[in-house]
């Protein structure tokens, strides 16, 4: 299974929440050290949010996924969303305005 993240240059990925969330560390998660991470808010167009978390002798690390993690656009869960907005701004853009123009100057635009 392929997921798309914006950047793929972390040591270690976490998926949380039922794969909603995705906290990417920087580095190895390990006893006695405070480590940055990221995490991707998949459903939410993936919005990011930075932190620091620390584990201490009794925490519990953390178990890198398996899953393989792109940066190709074309694994993006929203691209349908993308294409939709898109056309509907090409449309708004150049369909309606040509057709106001054209009624406008009549003849001298017939293309």
């Amino acid at each position: 299974m392929t997921i798309f993240l914006p950047q793929t240059d972390y040591a270690c990925y976490v998926v949380r929440d039922n794969g909603n969330t995705i906290r990417a560390y920087e580095t190895m998660p390990r006893q006695g050290s405070t480590i940055s991470y990221t995490d991707y808010y998949v459903n939410s167009h993936y919005l990011y949010s930075n932190g620091e978390q620390q584990f201490t002798q009794y925490s519990t690390l953390p178990t890198c996924s398996g899953a393989t993690f792109t940066d190709n656009v074309f694994y993006r869960n929203d691209m349908p969303e993308i294409l939709l907005m898109f056309f509907i701004l090409i449309i708004v853009c150049f369909y309606f305005p040509y057709r106001i123009i054209s009624r406008l100057f009549g003849r001298w635009l017939k293309w």
